[in-house]
C-alpha cells in the first residue's frame, strides 16, 4: 500500500484477484482515489471470492488459495488504508 497524498492511495495485491474484491477495497477506502493493482510480485494464480468457490469455475479449480483468502486480503488492505489516512 502506498499513499501518494491525502486523497490518493495505491493497493498492490498478489495474484489475479476477482473484480468484486478490488471493488470492495475501493468502496471501503477512506481515500477519494484508490487504485487497486493485482498480479504484483509475480504470483500466477487466482484469488476468487467465497461465493465463487461455492459455484466452481476454471479460476476456482486453478486457485492456489483457500476460500476466504480474498476476503482476508480485502480486510487487510482496508485496515492499512485506514492507518495510512490518519
Amino acid at each position: 500500500m502506498v499513499r501518494f497524498d491525502s486523497e490518493t492511495a495505491l493497493v498492490c495485491l498478489p495474484c489475479e484477484i476477482f473484480v468484486e474484491l478490488g471493488l470492495a477495497i475501493k468502496e471501503a477506502s477512506p481515500f477519494k482515489n484508490t487504485i487497486v493493482q493485482s498480479i504484483c510480485n509475480d504470483r500466477p494464480s487466482y484469488v476468487p471470492t467465497k461465493k465463487a468457490f461455492t459455484e466452481g469455475s476454471y479460476e476456482v479449480t486453478n486457485a492456489r488459495v483457500k476460500s476466504g483468502a480474498g476476503e482476508m486480503l480485502v480486510e487487510t488492505a482496508i485496515n492499512l488504508l485506514k492507518q495510512a489516512k490518519d
